[in-house]
């Protein structure tokens, strides 16, 4: 016998001799006269022979495990293993259970994320992949053994939460469903390798800015020549501000648009969608993909009629329905309110009147709910620079404005981003004033009397990119 050949042992020739064990393969009796084969075992680890004859053989099968069997004739002339005593550990690889979250919220996932299994044995080698189904994004990660016994072993990683697209990224994983799959292979190279897979969901509120669907805001800024970028950006690791995370073209022609606007999620969808007027008058709906590569659908046409309006504000849920909603200030100063109806059809139903004597501001934004109540809230900044405050009341009306400060006028624009650095409460970026780069960050503080934190230069717009306005 040559080792790393199958074991064998000769049956119709007496009694059965002992076995070398070293290193172990399949116990296989072979016939004296036919030559025929028999695999009696997967493996084996020791043999004595017994005083009727038979064969005493420590080893295993897949089906029947670990222990020791007696080999011996069956009733067909043949030899059979038979398992005597087992030990309790499994030769076969299995998964006797698994520690994977069926949903996985964004709080959970910014904190990392425990992915475990529980194995058969505790001598294979195992690895996980995950998947982001509607990308295809992955990554695979080796398992760490707790240790474990012979008989049983957890093995398993922590998922940092950060998306699948690269081994290094920083950028936050993606909303949606993932695909788990688990293999393991027995060490000795006894037994089958083990595959199981699973499913699980990541899911976070629409986040009123989220065009890649990772939870945290992205901007848009046109060039002068009509060019689009859609440009990134996550909490600082600090927490006190945000951190450029990337930019990415979106296409040419806006320049045939005098309004943008991203409105949050109009359309009924999981993701942001953004609107645009066109110079006679034309709004359309730009409904959001969720793909930061291709952030928008093909337009479709909202009416006709909205070039009556100076100022166009969205993203706040003002009637407190759940649904966002837009602001407009016609010419003659008047403010309307257009309720999102979340039909990607008909988006908004018909306009209501506000009221008046809106046109001293030359900038509204719709900015989140910045003072804690449950209704999305409006700041407005007039021709003299001067920053106010109007808190909503949920039905689509304000208070009475407070004073939030002078000094605004250096800013192009004020976009209301949501919640960036991570802490709960929506933001402010501002964009320089002219076709110049770079941005300013306001913290929200949820206190209605001071709203916002003092500014933080950041990043966000890179010296490159040079834009002319931005939503």
């Amino acid at each position: 016998m040559t080792l790393g050949e199958p074991r064998t042992i000769e049956w119709g020739g007496g009694a059965y001799g002992g076995v070398d064990p070293t290193p172990p393969r399949p116990l296989v009796a072979v016939s004296a006269g036919t030559g025929e084969t028999v695999e009696l075992l997967t493996h084996v680890s020791s043999s004595a022979p017994a005083p009727d004859g038979s064969l005493m053989v420590r080893g295993g099968t897949p089906a029947t495990g670990e222990g020791l069997y007696r080999v011996a004739l069956g009733t067909n002339g043949k030899p059979v293993a038979t398992l005597v005593a087992p030990t309790g550990q499994a030769t076969a690889v299995t998964l006797l259970g698994s520690s994977v979250p069926t949903v996985v919220s964004g709080e959970q996932l910014a904190k990392g994320v425990d992915l475990n299994w529980d194995l058969s044995r505790g001598d294979a080698y195992a690895w996980a992949t995950l998947v982001h189904v509607r990308t295809g994004q992955r990554k695979q990660w080796p398992l760490v053994s707790d240790g474990g016994t012979p008989a049983r072993r957890t093995v398993g990683m922590r998922w940092n939460g950060k998306e699948l697209s690269s081994p290094d990224s920083t950028r936050p994983a993606l909303n949606g469903e993932y695909t788990w799959e688990i293999i393991a292979r027995p060490d000795d190279g006894i037994g089958p390798e083990l595959r199981a897979s699973g499913r699980f969901t990541v899911t976070r509120p629409v986040a009123v800015h989220d065009y890649d669907d990772n939870g945290t805001p992205d901007v848009f800024v046109r060039d002068p020549r009509g060019g689009l970028a859609r440009v990134g950006m996550q909490p600082s690791a600090a927490g006190d501000n945000v951190v450029h995370e990337g930019a990415w073209n979106v296409g040419g022609g806006w320049q045939v648009y005098d309004r943008m606007e991203s409105v949050g999620n109009v359309a009924g969808t999981s993701v942001s969608d953004a609107i645009a007027r066109d110079r006679s008058g034309v709004l359309w709906l730009y409904e959001g993909t969720g793909l930061g590569t291709r952030p928008f659908q093909t337009r479709t046409k909202i009416g006709g009629g909205w070039q009556v309006y100076d100022q166009l504000a969205g993203g706040s849920d003002l009637t407190d329905d759940g649904r966002a909603d837009v602001l407009a200030t016609d010419k003659s100063g008047v403010l309307w309110l257009y309720s999102g109806t979340g039909n990607v059809k008909a988006p908004f139903s018909a306009r209501k009147k506000i009221g008046g004597g809106w046109g001293i501001y030359n900038q509204l934004t719709a900015a989140g709910n910045l003072a804690g109540a449950a209704a999305g809230d409006l700041v407005a900044r007039d021709k003299g620079g001067v920053l106010w405050l109007y808190l909503g009341k949920g039905d689509g009306t304000f208070a009475t404005r407070t004073k939030i400060g002078a000094g605004w006028n250096t800013y192009k624009d004020l976009i209301g981003i949501g919640d960036g650095n991570g802490d709960g409460r929506p933001d402010l970026l501002a964009l320089k004033q002219g076709t110049s780069t770079g941005s300013y960050f306001y913290a929200g503080t949820g206190d209605w009397r001071a709203p916002f934190r003092g500014a933080k230069a950041n990043a966000v717009l890179l010296d490159d990119l040079y834009y002319e306005t931005g939503f």
